[in-house]
């Protein structure tokens, strides 16, 4: 892998504050700023240690040679690919013809994979000469993320809350096991 950049970050949390307020026992607004971010935090624990990205995004990934037939995508689940591009020396991208590859967003990680009979597309380009651009994220909003990998969250933000200072950053067993079926294994 070359490069990977983010276009559009997700325009949603996986938990609501109310659902949040209500697990650490808080019944006012006074603890707002601090429980929006333990919500970020969380999210972003859980896709870090799981390697998957919850709350729909966009994102690009730069690549300077192609890997084979099959390309492997980052953080599952796969929504769509929205282009497929190489660059010629000067950068100037063109597209490739989406009847060249075919999209697999069943497969964890997603893939695209070059259909028999055609070859790739050669870059002008030597360092991230080809750029694809794919949505992942099992949806746009919290309920669309599956209720463990919601439930670890809770569980590591409210071990968060009761220890601010600092002592005991490290995850909650409980929150892991609510998320290791779900943590993407490379081979």
């Amino acid at each position: 892998m070359s490069g990977l950049e983010q276009l559009t970050a997700p325009a949603a949390e996986p938990l609501t504050m109310d659902e949040v307020r209500l697990h650490v026992r808080v019944e006012t607004e006074e603890e707002d700023a601090l429980l929006d971010r333990l919500i970020r935090v969380a999210r972003q624990r859980c896709e870090q240690y799981t390697g998957r990205v919850l709350i729909t995004q966009s994102w690009r990934l730069a690549l300077d040679s192609w890997p084979g037939r099959i390309v492997d995508l980052p953080f599952p689940p796969l929504s769509a690919v929205t282009s497929v591009s190489t660059l010629a020396s000067d950068g100037t991208a063109s597209a490739m013809s989406a009847g060249l590859y075919a999209v697999d967003a069943a497969a964890v990680p997603g893939r695209i994979i070059r259909k028999s009979g055609n070859a790739w597309p050669v870059p002008g380009r030597t360092y991230n000469g080809i750029q694809i651009e794919f949505d992942a994220g099992y949806g746009p909003n919290w309920n669309s993320v599956p209720e463990p990998l919601r439930q670890g969250m809770l569980l590591l933000i409210g071990h968060l809350f009761e220890r601010r200072e600092g002592e005991g950053a490290s995850l909650p067993p409980a929150a892991e096991g609510l998320w290791h079926p779900y943590r993407l294994v490379r081979l």
